[in-house]
């Protein structure tokens, strides 16, 4: 029997972890008054939560075949991005929007919350054991969007790495930063959305390297963590389109084994909450956000964004860039440039039905791949150009 590879363990640990204070209706925050009466033992625990926070990035380094100085200069570099964003994203976001996202998180952990966060209870359970060490809410909670936000650069240099150089990977895990800021605009501070990112962008990796038991575990925690991740059922088939045939018995099965397994997952999270399979509880509204998204004046849903912004955010993250990759197709992959168009068609279709399309954040994922996409293109581009010039001078 082979040996079981690590990142399946890691999702099945994380899996029960994460459930366990959900399931058993733990309180939120069991030693915040010890805590608050023994500072000293605040900053220790403080001290233990960063280092098991390093110590997992040092698994993950150790697991990380590049070379040992590009590798420093590389998370040197991430943590730096990291940082800074996770600075911005408390400075716009959280410094006026922690009352709200601690209420989520004890909502959640006492069961009467609304949907559909309650649903999505993971980063909650995950954050309920760093709240465990040192009783500070608001220090687990930045700490916790950091480490999530610098694994995710480090998941979106490897899928990059997958088509790129290491330079070309360097710079889509940049221009993600760059466009950081306008994805996060219009929201209260999601808490899932790094984890959600990281597990969604890791599956496309593992989906590449056509490891099916890796990707079919992220999968399932990537829909304990979101609904979206759903999408990705046809993935693990589009990710590996050279050298398969399209409707082979075997790619088919893997489509209907993730589809009804996901499935499984999304009610088994809904269920217990008093789902009643309509909009109120799928998504908290009294039905499709097509309309309002498209800023028809009948629709009344109230929102501050104005109509022209729920159109230059897809535009933006998803539209603009399929041009190009259509155009230039033939320099991508198949697999890379069928993923790309399926999977931001569907996250645009999904998030203007459930969702407003304004925040952008939602299609993150998507704007990586589309990204990658692109950079494969101007780096093709530019080497012929220079090849070209080369031979001219000759």
């Amino acid at each position: 029997m082979k040996k079981t590879p690590v990142i399946i363990l890691v999702c099945i640990l994380w899996i029960i972890f994460g459930a366990v204070p959900i399931v058993f209706f733990w309180q939120p925050g069991p030693p915040v008054v010890y805590f608050n009466n023994h500072p000293t033992e605040q900053l220790a625990g403080k001290a233990v939560l960063c280092v098991l926070l390093f110590a997992a990035l040092a698994f993950i380094w150790r697991h990380d075949g590049e070379g040992k100085r590009t590798k420093l200069v590389r998370y040197a570099g991430f943590a730096l991005l990291a940082g800074l964003l996770t600075d911005l994203h408390y400075d716009r976001v959280d410094a006026n929007d922690m009352p709200w996202q601690l209420q989520q998180y004890i909502g959640i952990l006492n069961h009467n919350y609304f949907p559909p966060d309650q649903y999505r209870f993971l980063s909650q359970g995950t954050l309920w054991w760093m709240v465990l060490t040192n009783g500070d809410f608001v220090f687990s909670y930045v700490v916790f969007r950091f480490f999530f936000t610098l694994v995710l650069c480090l998941a979106i240099y490897r899928l990059a790495r997958c088509y790129l150089e290491p330079q070309p990977g360097v710079m889509v895990v940049f221009l993600y930063g760059a466009f950081y800021p306008m994805s996060t605009r219009f929201y209260f501070g999601n808490l899932l959305d790094p984890m959600s990112h990281l597990v969604m962008l890791s599956a496309f990796y593992y989906a590449r390297q056509k490891k099916f038991r890796e990707f079919f575990s992220l999968f399932v925690l990537g829909v304990f963590i979101k609904e979206t991740m759903l999408l990705l059922a046809p993935c693990y088939w589009l990710m590996n389109l050279e050298g398969t045939r399209p409707w082979a018995k075997q790619n088919l099965e893997r489509i209907v084994l993730l589809a009804v397994t996901g499935l499984l997952v999304f009610f088994a999270c809904r269920l217990p909450f008093h789902f009643n399979y309509d909009f109120e509880t799928l998504n908290r509204t009294a039905g499709s956000m097509l309309y309002a998204n498209l800023g028809f004046a009948h629709v009344k849903i109230d929102t501050f964004v104005p109509v022209v912004l729920r159109y230059a955010h897809p535009v933006v993250f998803l539209l603009m860039w399929w041009p190009l990759l259509i155009w230039q197709r033939r320099r991508l992959p198949a697999s890379l440039f069928w993923t790309s168009l399926y999977f931001s068609a569907s996250l645009l279709a999904v998030n203007t039905v459930f969702g407003w399309n304004y925040e952008s954040r939602n299609f993150i994922p998507a704007f990586v791949l589309l990204l990658t996409g692109t950079m494969i293109i101007l780096t093709d581009w530019i080497a012929g150009e220079n090849q070209a010039a080369n031979a001219a001078t000759e």
